[in-house]
C-alpha cells in the first residue's frame, strides 16, 4: 500500500478538488493506495463537505480525511506517508515541501511560487501543470509503481533541504545580505 499525504488548510487555491479527482483517477487503474488530508477545514470546505465530496466520489476506501493535526500527529503522518502530494494553484513557498523534504519523502506539486527553486524536477519531486488531474493522477502512479524512485526522490530532497535551507544556512545568508547593505 502507498500512502499519499497532503496538508493544507481545505481551500480551492491548495488544490483539494483536483486531489480529490486524481484519486478518483488513480482509483480505476491502481486500488493499492491510500491518500490522507490533514488539515483545518474552512469556510469554502467545511469538514462535512469534504466527507460528502469523498463519499460522492466513492473514494472512501482510498481516501481519508483526518482533520487539523498537531505536531506530534503530523509527524506521524510524515513517517507513514511515502509521497508528499500538494496539487496548490497559489503557493509563495510552502513550508510543507520543506517539512517533507526533512522527512525524506518525495514531493509531488506544481510549478508556483518558489516551488521551482525548492523541488528539483525528477531529482527531488515532480513538478506538474497547474489544475491538471491528469497529470497528477500519472505522477502518482509513477511513484507508487517504482517505490525504489520515491525512495530516491526523498532522499535527494533531504540532501537539497541540508544543503540550502537549515538554519545555519539561512543564518549566512542574512548576514551576508545585512552586510551588504
Amino acid at each position: 500500500m502507498f500512502h499519499f499525504l497532503t496538508i493544507s488548510n481545505l481551500n480551492k487555491s491548495k488544490g483539494t478538488f483536483v486531489l480529490l479527482e486524481a484519486a478518483q483517477l488513480l482509483h480505476h487503474q491502481a486500488p493499492d493506495f491510500h491518500v490522507h488530508f490533514v488539515g483545518a477545514p474552512t469556510a469554502e470546505i467545511s469538514a462535512e463537505r469534504m466527507e460528502r465530496e469523498i463519499e460522492n466520489r466513492a473514494l472512501q476506501k482510498v481516501v481519508t480525511y483526518h482533520g487539523q493535526q498537531y505536531t506530534g500527529d503530523k509527524d506521524a503522518r510524515f513517517a507513514e506517508a511515502d509521497c508528499l502530494v500538494h496539487p496548490t494553484l497559489d503557493d509563495c513557498f510552502p513550508l510543507v515541501i520543506l517539512e517533507a523534504m526533512q522527512h525524506a519523502l518525495p514531493v509531488i506539486t506544481t510549478a508556483v511560487g518558489a516551488i521551482p527553486d525548492m523541488v528539483l524536477h525528477r531529482k527531488s519531486g515532480v513538478l506538474i501543470p497547474e489544475n491538471d488531474a491528469q497529470a497528477l493522477a500519472a505522477e502518482m502512479g509513477k511513484l507508487m509503481k517504482n517505490p525504489a524512485l520515491a525512495a530516491q526522490y526523498g532522499a535527494t530532497g533531504r540532501d537539497f533541504l541540508l544543503e540550502r535551507y537549515t538554519y545555519g544556512i539561512f543564518e549566512t545568508q542574512l548576514s551576508l545580505i545585512l552586510s551588504e547593505s
